[in-house]
């Protein structure tokens, strides 16, 4: 009897303990295999975006309040007395294959890297393992924009891509060109490599991959897995009109994506917090400039004045679509940091004037027809397509907009709304008129944000070898009231040194050069809108410097990895 009460009362007391959550639920679009892989170097990786740190871990994170890095699976970093870089990994931890991390990892990661036209190696020259677990950069010189792409790398494993690593070195050590074949048979090769699995040396293994979720399961050897306050994660799959009914009905307990206005104002009616953290960047009008006038800056300046930019933000995502001021290509606020006040109140600021757009594109010979279209000296019209990701809520409501305001002024405009993964490769391509990609991205160092319209949409793709078609075919060596520079060469040489005086000339130049040339015209900076279910997800309240991080630096899974984020009681 008394052995039977004594189970009662047990069974009671858990019966009554607060029922925890073992899974945590967040949202990230992927494509499925056989599209999606798991090869984190070409492609189409399934690799969960913001999310893949929980996979393969960052060196370190930039805590964006505090303006410095913290360790994750670095142990400690930094120059030595030569100018270059060291780095020593965390020791006692292994892959989910069962190989140990160490400085092998590491300089298979970068040499791999190489293949595919990694921004570091701008100023990289080697990196060699030292010992067991550390590795030694040897740098061209030493760079404060260095030691980010260093320290904010995700770690990828020897045992998959050791043999890539080694042909990076040799092409390297060889002098190689990248157009050469045997450096474009060896970029197939490892671009077309199909590993079996995502081999993981963070807190989680992806372990399943279905139509609507994937599935992460806790990986009992790696970096954080005991700091973790979930067992697993589920990574809901697919955009805004996907993941918006299941944070209605409680299935996910944060998202990213943007939502619309409507959605945003029921998602709070249903008790879900906003959490309104800056992206430092945002959607902007790119232009082909293969296709005339597309090519010439009078004309981008004339779309520039057409468009409300305030408007456009508001409608696209409420109180979170800032519409940007210095119109230079980085953030509002990470310019500030970099240029002098002075030549800010310089920039254009762009704001609505039909009557200097009308002047602009009178200049260059065009007038308006009697059925109020604005036409060429042979009477035919302007007209273009501007193309986005449809999938994109946020992106779509900014491209309608820009559409009817370009309509109302006369220049004909078709929106046209492309599957999102197919979109980015539209433009990689050269394959569109207008389109609306993204400005600006998530970092500290300005240069980040140049090599967005410079490179990355000019020629190159995220990942060298997807951007056939050049792009936006724009020419980089330019001429403005400032002179003649190369904007690419320019935003290389902002990246380089630990002469703050000097980054900051380099950036007031490129900021200047942008504002007047306008390669892309930005809408406005994105304030995340990003919806969390506080009745489930344990998190720090709005307003704590975590949310200042942004981009690699992503708080969320951050607080995930330390185990800030956890289940609410």
């Amino acid at each position: 009897m008394k052995r039977s009460l004594l189970l009662s009362l047990i069974v009671g007391v858990f019966l009554s303990l607060p029922a925890f959550a073992q899974t945590v639920n967040v949202a990230w679009p992927y494509q499925l295999p056989p599209d999606g892989h798991y090869n984190t170097y070409a492609s189409g990786a399934i690799n969960l975006g913001i999310y893949r740190d929980l996979m393969e871990p960052p060196l370190a994170v930039y805590m964006w309040s505090k303006g410095e890095y913290e360790g994750m699976a670095a142990e400690s970093f930094g120059f030595d007395a030569d100018g270059n870089y060291t780095v020593t990994l965390v020791s006692g931890y292994t892959w989910s294959d069962g190989s140990p991390i160490t400085s092998a990892d590491l300089v298979a990661t970068f040499n791999t890297g190489y293949l595919i036209g990694w921004s570091v190696w701008d100023n990289l020259e080697s990196v060699e393992a030292v010992d067991e677990q550390t590795a030694k950069f040897t740098l061209g010189e030493p760079s404060l924009a260095t030691e980010r792409l260093i320290l904010t790398q995700n770690l990828t494993p020897a045992s998959v891509y050791g043999s890539f690593g080694e042909k990076g070195a040799a092409l390297k050590a060889s002098g190689a060109a990248s157009d050469s074949d045997e450096f474009k048979a060896a970029l197939e090769e490892l671009t077309t490599f199909r590993p079996e699995s995502l081999v993981s040396g963070s807190a989680y293994v992806l372990d399943d991959v279905a139509d609507a979720k994937a599935h992460l399961s806790k990986n009992p050897g790696g970096i954080n897995a005991d700091k973790v306050a979930f067992e697993d994660v589920v990574a809901w799959n697919g955009e805004t009109e996907t993941v918006f009914p299941l944070l209605q009905d409680g299935q996910l307990w944060y998202a990213t994506h943007g939502l619309a206005p409507a959605q945003e104002e029921a998602l709070i009616n249903a008790g879900l917090d906003i959490i309104r953290n800056p992206y430092y960047s945002g959607p902007a009008v790119y232009f082909n400039n293969k296709v005339e006038p597309l090519n010439n800056p009078v004309f981008r300046q004339a779309i520039a004045y057409i468009i409300d930019r305030e408007e456009n933000g508001f409608v696209s995502l409420g109180e979170s679509g800032i519409a940007t001021d210095y119109m230079a290509g980085v953030s509002d606020t990470i310019l500030k940091t970099y240029v002098s006040e002075d030549v800010l109140d310089s920039l254009n600021p762009y704001y609505v004037d039909f009557d200097k757009a009308t002047e602009l594109l009178e200049s260059l010979g065009y007038s308006k027809g009697s059925d109020g279209s604005w036409v060429d000296g042979s009477g035919n019209k302007l007209a273009f397509e501007l193309t986005f990701p449809a999938e994109y809520a946020d992106w779509s409501a900014a491209a309608e907009n820009a559409a009817q305001a370009l309509n109302d002024f006369g220049i004909e405009i078709t929106a046209r709304g492309v599957q999102f993964q197919q979109h980015v490769q539209d433009v990689y391509d050269g394959n569109f008129e207008l389109a609306i990609r993204d400005w600006g991205a998530g970092s500290p160092f300005p240069y980040e944000s140049y090599l967005v319209p410079f490179r990355r949409y000019n020629g190159q793709g995220e990942l060298a070898g997807e951007g056939a078609g050049g792009g936006m075919s724009f020419d980089n060596n330019v001429t403005y009231s400032g002179g003649e520079i190369n904007l690419l060469d320019l935003t290389v040489a902002s990246s380089q040194g630990t002469d703050l005086d000097k980054i900051k000339a380099d950036v007031t130049e490129l900021a200047k050069a942008y504002n007047e040339l306008l390669p892309a015209v930005p809408l406005w900076e994105r304030y995340g809108n990003n919806a969390l279910n506080r009745g489930s997800l344990s998190v720090p309240e709005n307003g704590d410097p975590i949310y200042q991080n942004a981009g690699l630096d992503h708080f969320m899974p951050y607080m995930i990895l330390t185990g800030m984020a956890k289940p609410a009681e």
